[in-house]
């Protein structure tokens, strides 16, 4: 073959891979919604909302928003069990409360939710920047949602708002000057916004989704490579250290000993996380998240503040949204226990009397109602319904006693289909009474 010829062929290959690549960058855009659940991480965060199935189109029309934390992403033993199922399958199956509030109303249903957010990241910088990035990409132009669902759960939802060290990451004024508005309005701009590069990304490579999604992807997998590496050299460590045992211990008889990882180490406490579901005992974690009942008063009102500046925030760039602030209990306050005190999350756990979870449930309701009130945004308490549907069915777990399963994520889709987006709220549903 000559030179001529070789170079011909190269020109025509290298053309075709130049065309498909265009084509691609030029479709991809308009499909994203089509994308595999098992390949969603291969999305940029900056547009990972586009790639959501609870909605018709990539671009939503007369939407509703959820924001928040891994409760409003939809983590639970639901999205676990699809994804595991669909690994090889190429589909993109239904796995939480905007799934539900999708299919049964019609309505166009994305998050923002963000695993571990507190009230910064996800009321104001999940949303806001995601929003105007998508907005600066040349295929796309979206409208501000009909609706945003504020998902508050009380399992960590205040305790995420407690610590300074975020603010301090910022350089904002801590202490009482933190309680100057004007400060902290200007650090929420300047400091949890205007710091990301996305914010004003004004680079032309930005507009290449395709090319985003391959370079995603390859590092998602560089990474599940290194994973699957250090799996391997764990198991092959764990059985090197086996045989050694086998061989210096076979002789000599082993001491018995009995552990119970389920149930915690204080006196007492067999009766702790044990709940009556449909007439049978079953037990539960050691422990559960719960209401901030080891919050100090101090630490609750900056809580609660930071809750409050980060929603208004947001509402003055969302200004054509209607607000809702879902109230979602945790599980320490949801069942009904066999004995007097329940051990929660906190560190490595503590143990506090069921009246006790059941006061901090009733004062964190009240806060975040009374918030909502002075705003004149929309509450919904949602307590009531999941103790009721507790008493008959397990709403967590079993894998992840954190968060909500499928029969949680539908309860509480059905809720808001009934109370917020029917409009039939009532002083019932708001009451933070039990």
């Amino acid at each position: 073959m000559s030179f001529k010829q070789k170079f011909i062929n190269l020109t025509l290959a290298f053309g075709s891979l130049c065309l498909t690549y265009l084509t691609l960058e030029l479709i991809v855009p308009h499909i994203l919604n089509h994308v595999p659940l098992t390949m969603y991480n291969a999305l940029e965060n900056k547009i990972r909302v586009l790639g959501q199935s609870s909605k018709s189109s990539v671009i939503p029309k007369n939407y509703i928003a959820l924001v928040g934390d891994s409760y409003a992403q939809g983590q639970g033993d639901w999205l676990k069990k699809m994804i595991r199922s669909n690994r090889y399958r190429g589909t993109n199956p239904d796995y939480h409360s905007g799934h539900i509030i999708y299919r049964r109303t019609g309505t166009d249903v994305i998050t923002y939710g963000m695993g571990g957010a507190g009230s910064i990241k996800g009321l104001v910088t999940a949303p806001i920047i995601s929003h105007l990035y998508i907005n600066s990409l040349w295929p796309y132009t979206l409208d501000q949602p009909k609706r945003i669902l504020i998902y508050f759960y009380e399992g960590n939802d205040f305790i995420d708002n407690a610590p300074y060290h975020f603010i301090e990451s910022l350089n904002a004024r801590v202490g009482e000057a933190l309680y100057d508005t004007q400060h902290f309005d200007e650090l929420l701009q300047k400091g949890a916004l205007e710091r990301y590069p996305q914010y004003k990304d004004d680079s032309p490579f930005r507009h290449f989704i395709f090319a985003g999604f391959l370079g995603t992807g390859w590092e998602n997998l560089k990474k599940e490579i290194s994973r699957g590496k250090r799996k391997l050299k764990r198991w092959l460590n764990s059985m090197k250290r086996e045989q050694v045992y086998q061989t210096s211990f076979r002789s000599k008889p082993l001491p018995i000993l009995r552990v119970s990882l389920n149930s915690p180490s204080k006196p007492g406490s067999s009766q702790q996380n044990i709940a009556v579901i449909n007439g049978e005992n079953v037990t539960l974690p050691a422990y559960l998240q719960g209401p901030p009942v080891t919050l100090q008063p101090k630490q609750m009102k900056k809580s609660l503040y930071i809750f409050e500046r980060c929603l208004l925030f947001m509402a003055r760039f969302f200004t054509q949204s209607e607000i809702s602030i879902i109230y979602i209990p945790g599980p320490a306050s949801v069942y009904s226990m066999v004995g007097p005190s329940i051990t929660y999350e906190d560190g490595k756990g503590k143990v506090a009397p069921k009246e006790t979870i059941t006061k901090a449930s009733q004062e964190g309701c009240r806060s975040i109602k009374e918030v909502a009130q002075r705003n004149g945004f929309q509450f919904l308490d949602t307590r009531p319904y999941f103790r009721e549907l507790a008493k008959t069915k397990i709403l967590h777990g079993p894998e992840d006693h954190q968060h909500l399963n499928r029969d949680g994520q539908i309860l509480l889709a059905e809720v808001i289909i009934k109370h917020i987006l029917s409009d039939s709220l009532d002083q019932k549903n708001n009451a933070c009474e039990s």
